[in-house]
């Protein structure tokens, strides 16, 4: 559990996030808009009833005999109703309290109900051992039906309700840091299956690998998510900096207009009236897109330089996938436990003609028996010939055999077969096995 602590703890979070889309409908609907404040206490509760789930799962687990498994868990789903039974109590009374100020009680035990019930089953899946049991694929269905659900009923009641145009957007938000925190639990899921599958093997997996691919996926995921909160204020950006670059175009050619050649009126020379601090604002607006323009220059002159910087402080902060620096170079690479392999070498005895004969004569398969065939004919061919037959192609052997051969044998055709069988992978048909038993039984009689 001490080894995959962060993980749960991600998994855990992930618990935590799921019942938000319907509080994000319901509970808004309920007070008639977003309240910050009101989420903080309901994640007080929510760490109540996880610690809860907990000590009954605990209290579970160290029951032995069938009556006190039966009775635990029978603590454990009575706990469980009471706990959603509270919370419809609870907010009665509080909307009675408040009288003409109270809010919706079906709204609101509409969307808290799921969501205490899905913290006290948190509570009791964190007694398990891996994090990939605590937020499993089934609560990642739940949550995007859940969500597809809730945003078509924002969009659908956004024009009478306006208020929950804001909880439409949260519930994309949410949508994208829910994607992150799954691939990053199935990413880690995996390293570690990966792990457990090559261990006591020669296997090996990368030290570090698990961290690198949680950084990696951090990295991308806060990008991803600075470019969709950040998204208006980057249109407006770009929308201001196209604007002073027409501004400054028109002025350029305002001023060319003033000096032209021809005859000059007085509509001409009239410059129209500006406000001191339109002219003020004006100016502080070309000083920045002087600035800007200057920054954009420098980027793309110091490309290279910039580059190198953001790699060797990526390089740094990612680290080495394997040991320490200050450990030996031998060792990079590769994970915390080693072994050294005992490689036997093995005599190499080269095939007697004999042997391969046996071998050709017993064989069943058809392209084995004719390769096997053409290797007796080279050797039969290398004893007759004082060159080197092994480094020659088939083109050269024929030519060899044509000063030493003299049988009934087509060597020609032999020869083209064998090169169709080697090196285009066919299969060797009952002509090529009838050509080749022609010739072994020529040459080996």
């Amino acid at each position: 559990m001490k080894k995959n602590f962060i993980m749960k703890c991600v998994a855990a979070l992930a618990m935590l996030l799921i019942p938000l889309p319907p509080m994000f409908v319901f509970e808004v609907a309920a007070f008639s808009g977003f309240v910050l404040w009101h989420y903080l206490i309901y994640y007080a509760v929510a760490g109540a009833v996880t610690a809860s789930g907990y000590l009954a799962m605990s209290i579970r687990s160290s029951r032995h005999t069938p009556k006190t498994i039966f009775l635990s868990n029978m603590l454990i789903v009575g706990f469980g109703a009471a706990i959603v039974i509270l919370v419809a109590v609870i907010s009665s009374v509080i909307n009675n309290v408040l009288g003409e100020n109270g809010f919706g009680v079906f709204n609101f035990c509409l969307a808290f109900m799921p969501a205490v019930l899905v913290w006290y089953l948190l509570g009791l899946s964190l007694e398990k051992n891996k994090f990939d049991e605590v937020f499993t694929p089934v609560w990642l269905g739940i949550y995007l039906v859940g969500t597809f659900m809730c945003y078509i009923f924002c969009c659908v009641m956004s024009e009478d309700k306006a208020y929950l145009n804001d909880s439409k957007n949260k519930i994309a938000v949410l949508l994208v840091v829910m994607a992150l925190l799954t691939v990053l639990l199935i990413n880690q899921s995996n390293i570690q299956s990966q792990i457990d599958r090559r261990r006591n093997t020669n296997l090996i997996v990368p030290k570090g690998l698990k961290l690198y691919n949680a950084k990696l996926i951090g990295i991308v995921g806060g990008i991803i998510l600075a470019a969709l909160l950040l998204k208006d204020y980057v249109a407006a950006g770009l929308t201001w900096l196209v604007q002073m670059t027409l501004k400054i175009i028109d002025a350029m050619i305002f001023n060319i207009r003033f000096q032209q050649t021809d005859p000059i009126t007085g509509d001409d020379t009239k410059i129209p009236d500006i406000d001191i601090i339109q002219a003020e604002q004006s100016g502080k607006d070309i000083f920045v897109y002087v600035i800007i323009l200057t920054a954009l220059v420098l980027l793309i002159v110091f490309r290279k330089k910039i580059w190198a910087f953001i790699r060797k402080a990526a390089k740094r902060f990612f680290g080495k996938y394997s040991v320490d620096d200050n450990t030996v170079n031998e060792y990079d690479d590769y994970t915390d436990s080693y072994e050294t392999l005992d490689i036997k070498q093995e005599k190499i005895v080269r095939e007697s003609e004999k042997d391969c004969l046996k071998r050709y004569r017993k064989t069943k398969d058809s392209t084995e028996k004719f390769r096997l065939g053409y290797r007796l004919y080279a050797m039969w061919l290398s004893c007759r010939s004082t060159e080197d037959i092994s480094a020659m192609t088939v083109e050269q052997q024929e030519s060899v055999s044509d000063k030493l051969y003299h049988g009934t044998g087509n060597i020609k055709a032999f020869g083209n077969n064998y090169n169709k069988v080697r090196y285009d992978d066919r299969q060797a048909t009952e002509n090529d096995i009838r050509l080749s038993d022609s010739l072994i039984d020529e040459l080996y009689k």
